[in-house]
Order: C-alpha cells, then sequence, then structure tokens
C-alpha cells in the first residue's frame, strides 16, 4: 500500500493502522476550510477513540493530519472520519477588534491568540478596521480575506498542511498532476468530463453606495456595456463604510471582473490520483472536445484509495 495511516493517542503511543484499514478517501473544497479523511479499519483494533490524532503518509510525504472527529462500529469494521486541525478554526469563537491593522499581521494575531502554527502568510496589505463579535477565528480569516480580494482584486487559498497555516495566492499554486506508477499526464488521461453554463449568477454593472437607513448615494460604478446589450442588465449593489469610500473604485471593478462572466460547472472524472490535487490548485488545460483551454481552479477535490488503485475526481472553474 502506498499510504501510511499512523494513529498517535495523547499519552504520545504510536500505531500503523495501515495493515487493517481500507476505503480511503479525503476530500476538500475552496468553500470550507479543513481536509477530511476517511476511512474504514478491522474491529478487532479497540485502541481507536475519537480525538486520537491522524497522519496519513504518501511514499512517506505527509498528506494529511488531524484529529477523529466521528466513529462508526459495526459487526466486523469500525468507519472513522478525522479532520484535520482547521476543525478548530471552524468550531472555536472570539471576540476580536482591528484598528486599521494590515490583513496579514490580523490573521497572524488571531494565530498568536489561539496558538495556531502559521507555515507561511503572504504580504496582504489592506488595512482592517472592525469590531468581529461571536464569529469563528475561519469566518473572520474569510472576511478578511474577502475584503483584501476586493480592494486588491487578489484572490486567496487558505488551508492547513502539515498541522500549519498557509494563507497564499491562487496564482502561486499551479499544479501538473502526474500518475507516477505509468508516469502519465493525468490530464491528458480523462475518464470523464461533464460542463453546464448558466447566467444565473451574473453580474454586468456594479453600484457602490454609502450612507445609512435614513440616506444613501452611489460613490463608484462599473459595468460593461458589451455584455449589457447581450444579456440585460444584471446589477448589484454593495454597500461600503464612509471610511472605506477611497477604495469604492476599486471594489467595484474587481468585484465586476469577478461576477461579470457565464458561470460555468465542469467536473473532471474519475482522474489517475496525483495526492499534490487539492482545492485552491490551478490546473492548465487544452481540451478542444469541450472548449477547456486556459488556467482553471480546482473548487472540490476527491482522492479515492481502493484496491490499490488511486483515482480522484474534480470540479474546476476558469480563472479570469
Amino acid at each position: 500500500m502506498t499510504y501510511k495511516l499512523n494513529l498517535i493517542k495523547n499519552n504520545g503511543f504510536r500505531k500503523s493502522l495501515t495493515p487493517i484499514s481500507g476505503n480511503l478517501s479525503w476530500k476538500d473544497s475552496i468553500d470550507t476550510l479543513g481536509m477530511e479523511l476517511s476511512f474504514d479499519i478491522a474491529r478487532r483494533d479497540d485502541k481507536v477513540e475519537i480525538g486520537d490524532k491522524i497522519i496519513m503518509y504518501s511514499n512517506n510525504k505527509e498528506i494529511f493530519r488531524g484529529i477523529i472527529v466521528d466513529l462508526g462500529t459495526e459487526i466486523y469494521t469500525k468507519s472513522i472520519t478525522a479532520f484535520d486541525y482547521a476543525f478548530y478554526l471552524n468550531k472555536s469563537k472570539t471576540i476580536v477588534q482591528f484598528n486599521k491593522t494590515r490583513a496579514d499581521n490580523a490573521i497572524r494575531t488571531l494565530c498568536s491568540k489561539f496558538n495556531i502554527p502559521i507555515g507561511r502568510i503572504v504580504g496582504i496589505s489592506t488595512p482592517i478596521a472592525k469590531i468581529y463579535k461571536d464569529d469563528t477565528i475561519s469566518d473572520i480569516i474569510k472576511d478578511i480575506l474577502d475584503q483584501a480580494t476586493s480592494t486588491l482584486g487578489i484572490k486567496y487559498r487558505l488551508e492547513m498542511r502539515e498541522g500549519k497555516l498557509f494563507i497564499e495566492r491562487y496564482t502561486e499554486l499551479i499544479v501538473k498532476p502526474i500518475f507516477k506508477s505509468l508516469n502519465l499526464d493525468v490530464l491528458k488521461n480523462i475518464g470523464g468530463i461533464s460542463k453546464s453554463e448558466s447566467i444565473s449568477d451574473m453580474k454586468n454593472s456594479i453600484l457602490i453606495s454609502s450612507g445609512d437607513e435614513k440616506s444613501s448615494r452611489v460613490v463608484a460604478t462599473a459595468k460593461d456595456n458589451k455584455n449589457i446589450s447581450k444579456f440585460g442588465l444584471l446589477q448589484d449593489v454593495e454597500s461600503v463604510d464612509d471610511k472605506d469610500i477611497a477604495k469604492a473604485k476599486n471594489i467595484a471593478k474587481n468585484k465586476l471582473k469577478e461576477l461579470n462572466k457565464i458561470g460555468e460547472d465542469i467536473s473532471l472524472g474519475p482522474l489517475l490520483g496525483d495526492d499534490r490535487v487539492r482545492a485552491g490548485r490551478i490546473l492548465e488545460l487544452d481540451n478542444n472536445l469541450f472548449g477547456l483551454k486556459g488556467k482553471y481552479l480546482v473548487k472540490d477535490c476527491t482522492h479515492n484509495y481502493h484496491n490499490s488503485i488511486h483515482t480522484m475526481n474534480v470540479t474546476i472553474e476558469k480563472v479570469i
């Protein structure tokens, strides 16, 4: 078996679960923080408990590190579900105030407060001035990154790797998947493709307003007249605080760039598996049959390892 599963108890006891494990699957999504791992083991091993730690390796490289959060028991097997340490960011709430703090420093402050190890946080200059109450740590970080994306037009990926938090630009995470055992280019050997298109979420005109419930005014606009003449007016309105009026033009421009497009729902799979492919990575495609050419963001990724065969299924969207 290429993959190895190690159990670590809170008292430091370690045990390999590899010989008694099967039905290995792991998945993640850009819409949720964290990776989920699931597998079965023979029931004869009763040392596995909720709260134990699991580390998964592939060819001695760590793929997953997390905690068992769900445990099911049947006559002959146990089914185990573990989440990486983003589980704690998703479940813990706090109260915190930032006063024009750089976005990257605000995130570091949160990590320090909750003892979250940092792998890498790219520089993010957007000033954050906001009070967060009764929000989870993950929601606070996501909101900070959303503010940065609105003002800078840069998308960021938030994830845990080897027990540490990484925040990086999507553009830095390009993967060219290879099925190593056969040295095959995965994207030239796609098992199946499905594609659907829709304008239901398209916005070709953006208004940015400022004010309160009694009075409001438009402080910035951005629109695509060519797109409007083709599809009709599809308008969205965003509100900003008075202190952010200076950013309104950039926010309108970046929001239009994000929403002024035909939505695509593209699924690839089953594909031959490559551990490096996960949500937030960029794949480069050249498929004339479905008109897929250029860079595509992995929105969701599910890996499966059954009968010594590693496969994966992904959903992707075009990178604008």
